[in-house]
């Protein structure tokens, strides 16, 4: 407990000065922050199952620590099995897929299309070890041979360049490669947000990097925004997106997302976040998916109602055993008065 305090408090200190995106990969996605975390369930759980078999009085004590484990597995699960990400969308604009906070390699070779994880920051590539993605389906490889977490454009050439403390301010470039038995292509510099394309015998390719998209199961389409203003200043007072939602067996369904009333739908989580403004205006909706949503609430719940009975419910079950014990008649016959 003392370590995972600790790191937690170092974490925070991480994420003010590098940014979230940074303390996310570095800190709490990591498989060390993992174990520490079922480590301290484990400690838990076995606090709980040493002072069994439990009592009446001691249910308060095993509803909070069933509630911790409950909200430590649930929280893990929304960390490795969940996403956060965002959608972007102009008035008219739609989508079928989710802008995540993660880093990726987008490649197209004769029509195929992949995407690979380009984590460079905590495992950079180099000429000496470089990253290779083979594409399904095809002969084709992409190989990664050297990163920059900072670059900069000058005279239309991409160079590495000294990176700003804050990760958001950074501009990465990877340098990539095309390879096949048919011949490859010369590395190129592919800078965040751009791409490079090749003429490959197998076809036209493609690599892109940027971050990465997961596919929705519904299609979300952005009809109205409208953002209201204090009185006599530009300042926004509030911002609302209305959406049409498209199922894949056709059927629809229109929603109002505004700050503080999401959008619920299927297990995604929609918040109105932000917006872009011009003709037409962009909305911005920051979207999340938590599986182990669930188990948070009943873990909160248990913990909750473990809390109440520790505090009020154990008290007045002893008090209810005294008073029973204080009406009983005391005994002052002998032992030969019982045996007649």
């Amino acid at each position: 407990m003392v370590v995972l305090a600790v790191t937690c408090g170092i974490a925070t200190f991480y994420e003010s000065s590098h940014g979230t995106a940074a303390a996310q990969r570095d800190v709490y996605q990591t498989r060390w922050f993992t174990a520490l975390l079922s480590l301290l369930a484990v400690n838990i759980l076995l606090s709980m199952l040493k002072r069994y078999p439990w009592s009446r009085h001691q249910a308060g004590f095993v509803m909070a620590h069933v509630g911790i484990v409950l909200l430590l597995v649930g929280s893990l699960i929304s960390l490795h099995v969940g996403l956060a990400g965002t959608v972007a969308l102009y008035e008219g604009d739609g989508t079928s897929a989710v802008t995540l906070r993660e880093r990726a390699l987008a490649v197209e070779v004769a029509g195929r299309q992949e995407t690979f994880p380009a984590d460079f920051d905590s495992s950079p590539p180099r000429p000496d070890r470089p990253a290779v993605f083979v594409v399904p389906g095809t002969k084709v490889t992409l190989v990664a041979e050297d990163y920059a977490p900072h670059a900069e454009v000058s005279e239309a050439t991409v160079r590495p360049a000294a990176a700003p403390s804050r990760e958001e301010r950074r501009t990465p470039a990877v340098r990539v490669r095309f390879d096949s038995p048919a011949g490859g292509t010369a590395a190129a510099w592919v800078l965040w947000g751009g791409s490079v394309g090749a003429d490959l015998a197998e076809g036209a390719a493609a690599v892109s990097f940027g971050e990465r998209e997961v596919p929705l199961p519904f299609r979300l389409t952005l009809l109205d925004f409208r953002a209201d203003t204090y009185p006599g200043s530009q300042r926004p007072a509030s911002y609302e997106s209305r959406v049409r939602i498209e199922e894949t067996d056709g059927t629809t369904s229109e929603h109002l997302i505004s700050m503080n009333h999401p959008l619920h739908h299927r297990g995604y989580i929609f918040f109105q976040a932000s917006f872009v403004e011009g003709q037409p205006m962009m909305s911005i909706l920051s979207v999340s998916r938590s599986p182990g949503l669930p188990l948070v609430y009943l873990g909160t719940a248990l913990v909750s109602l473990g809390v109440a009975w520790m505090f009020y419910v154990k008290p007045w079950l002893v008090r209810r055993q005294a008073r029973r014990a204080a009406r009983r008649p005391a005994w002052t016959g002998s032992v030969a008065e019982v045996t007649s």
